[in-house]
């Protein structure tokens, strides 16, 4: 048996990546909250990935969101049919808004303190006042929404029926409808990028882009990377970072992350990571990505820096959802 002698030069190169990753973990200052579609509790993870607390949530924590305070996280919880508020602080649930049915996914207003919910089992989307629960709007849509936005200055809601294949838009102040956007094959999650709709088709193997107002095609992606069929190409959640000129789209179950140019809408890379790629947060300072890979039950984090993993660390049991905080 041959036992190589490490050199001086080995040991300094060790040393140096050891002393980049502890540099690059104190640059990033930020805490991400997880929500655990099976395990039902909610994950405080900080910018190393230690799990540093682990919070019983509800049944079933799916679609979650900022709310009204930097300490607040708005959360879908589907098997209880209710929306919780979550202090990340206090590490407790504030506030709750029972009777919302199959709740799915959640889009928060900050200027109107409204929330807009999909409601997965009885194809409609609720609108609602988050301090008091009151019920403003059912918004009738087709089977299975799950994606759902509204503009910054709350005119235009956009809800995702997967079953449908369609997009319902919505007026933000009398509710009624605008329009219906025909898309690929089961749309899941839609993004805003000034007057740019991003909507990722799940069985399309691509995002579709549509125009805000004219609800019209401006163009598409098409996702490809070597070594999987088309029908592994299900992208879900999309995240922009408009600072470095790109978008993140997880793929799904060929469980890569697509970097797309924001401008030229050319894939720039393909980064690997667990098993359903499905959820994305991205750090404060447009540094670090989050990818939560449903199937493996764990989540990656990627430098954008040099688009390479930093580390992938266990999650709850199928992590659905992620916010992240300064």
């Amino acid at each position: 048996m041959t036992i190589r002698q490490h050199t001086p030069l080995d040991l300094l190169r060790v040393l140096l990546m050891a002393m980049a990753f502890a540099t690059a973990s104190v640059a990033y200052s930020f805490e991400a909250l997880i929500s655990n579609e099976r395990s039902g509790d909610l994950i405080h993870i900080n910018p190393q990935g230690k799990t540093t607390h682990v919070v019983r949530i509800c049944n079933r924590p799916r679609g979650m969101t900022k709310g009204a305070t930097e300490s607040d996280a708005v959360i879908a919880c589907s098997d209880d049919n209710m929306i919780v508020v979550y202090d990340r602080s206090k590490r407790v649930i504030t506030s709750s808004i029972e009777s919302v049915p199959g709740a799915m996914n959640v889009s928060f207003h900050p200027t109107t303190g409204r929330i807009i919910v999909t409601n997965e089992g009885i194809a409609q989307a609720s609108v609602y006042e988050l301090d008091t629960g009151r019920l403003l709007a059912k918004l009738p849509t087709g089977l299975e929404p799950d994606g759902v936005v509204i503009t910054n200055d709350g005119q235009t809601i956009f809800v995702a029926s997967e079953n449908a294949g369609l997009v319902h838009v919505f007026d933000g102040t009398s509710y009624q409808s605008k329009g219906l956007i025909r898309t690929n094959l089961r749309p899941r999650r839609i993004a805003l990028l000034d007057q740019e709709l991003w909507v990722s088709s799940e069985m399309g193997s691509r995002v579709e882009i549509f125009h805000v107002e004219t609800l019209e095609k401006l163009d598409e992606v098409i996702f490809a990377p070597k070594g999987f069929r088309p029908e592994q190409m299900t992208p879900v959640d999309i995240l922009f970072n408009p600072s470095a000129n790109e978008a993140y789209v997880a793929l799904g179950s060929a469980n890569h992350v697509a970097v797309v140019d924001i401008n030229s809408r050319e894939i720039t890379k393909y980064i690997l990571v667990g098993r359903r790629a499905w959820g994305l947060g991205l750090s404060p300072d447009g540094k670090v990505l989050a990818v939560l890979n449903g199937l493996s039950d764990d989540f990656t984090f990627i430098d954008l820096d040099t688009k390479r993993p930093l580390l992938t660390k266990r999650a709850g049991l199928i992590p659905h959802s992620i916010e992240v905080f300064k």
